[in-house]
Parts: C-alpha cells; sequence; structure tokens
C-alpha cells in the first residue's frame, strides 16, 4: 500500500494555485452579478428623478472609493416623500434610521489590494460613470455590469492616453 505525502514544495505549489485563483476572481468578478441586498434598491428610478451619482456616492470626488450610499443619504429624501403604495423595503429603511444602523450594503466592485485606484483622477479627467459601472443607471437591481482586469484598464488608458505607468496602479 503506498501513502501518500505532501512534500514542502507541492504544499508550495498548492498554496501558489490556490493563491493566483483568488487574485483572478478577485479582479474578474462575474458581469452581471446581482448579489442579494438588504433593501431592493433601483438606480434607474434614481436616474430618472435625475439623482446625480455623487449624490448617494458622497465620497466619489474625494477619496479613492466612492462610498456605499449612508441611510442619512436615503432619509434626506425618503423622509420628505409620500409613498405611491405601501413598501416593505422603505419600512425597513426607516427602521435602519430610526435604530442609527447603517443599511449593510452589499459591495459589487472591490479591487484587489495590490491595486490603487483613485475615483477624483477619473471625475478630473472628465470620465463618465456609465464608462467603468456600465448601464448601471437602467439598473433595477444594483448589478455589477463590467469586469475588470489589468488588460481592460491598460486598454482604457492608452485609448485616453492616460499613464500606463506600472506605479499608476500599482504602489
Amino acid at each position: 500500500m503506498s501513502r501518500f505525502r505532501l512534500t514542502p514544495n507541492a504544499l508550495i505549489a498548492a498554496a501558489a494555485v490556490v493563491f493566483l485563483g483568488v487574485l483572478i476572481s478577485a479582479c474578474s468578478s462575474d458581469a452581471g452579478a446581482s448579489p442579494d441586498q438588504p433593501l431592493a434598491f433601483s438606480h434607474r428610478i434614481h436616474g430618472e428623478n435625475e439623482i446625480d451619482c455623487a449624490y448617494c456616492h458622497e465620497y466619489v470626488d474625494r477619496y479613492a472609493v466612492a462610498g456605499i450610499p449612508r441611510v442619512q443619504s436615503c432619509m434626506d429624501c425618503h423622509e420628505f416623500m409620500e409613498p405611491e403604495a405601501p413598501s416593505a423595503d422603505l419600512d425597513l429603511l426607516v427602521e435602519f434610521s430610526e435604530a442609527g444602523d447603517e443599511i449593510p450594503w452589499v459591495r459589487l466592485y472591490e479591487l484587489p489590494d495590490y491595486t490603487h485606484f483613485n475615483h477624483r483622477w477619473h471625475i478630473e479627467a472628465e470620465i463618465d460613470c456609465a464608462t467603468c459601472h456600465g448601464d448601471i443607471g437602467a439598473s433595477d437591481r444594483a448589478t455589477r455590469h463590467m469586469v475588470y482586469d489589468m488588460g481592460w484598464c491598460m486598454t482604457c488608458h492608452e485609448e485616453q492616453e492616460a499613464s500606463v505607468d506600472c506605479l499608476t496602479c500599482h504602489t
């Protein structure tokens, strides 16, 4: 009877394969993914009401991440609106607000730690949100419209004549 035994080199190789898989999946999550959110949210309805992306994603022009909407941002409008019909989601929004809790939104996009991205640079370059986020404004569910990988970013940088120096995105 033969014994199966992992050598240190085999363990290192296995760990490298797992690590590589995590890196690949972190960058290239499936487009079209629409994770369950704590509240039903329609980007379409908010867009039709001409609410600017930056109102809800309030850090978009100041920090690397746009920010996930705070419950108070929602309540700034919804506390003065009369709903057309009863809504469990609006009731839940009010519950979050009254409890002083933030809505535990599920992020759609997250880049790997070895990349550095700043929304502010893209806003200053007058890159439209849809360039990177697709037609999110037509979504009735928070949906990942794009898949980011280095090739996608490099192509855009080359087309826009932006820096393709490694240190632009990797620090």
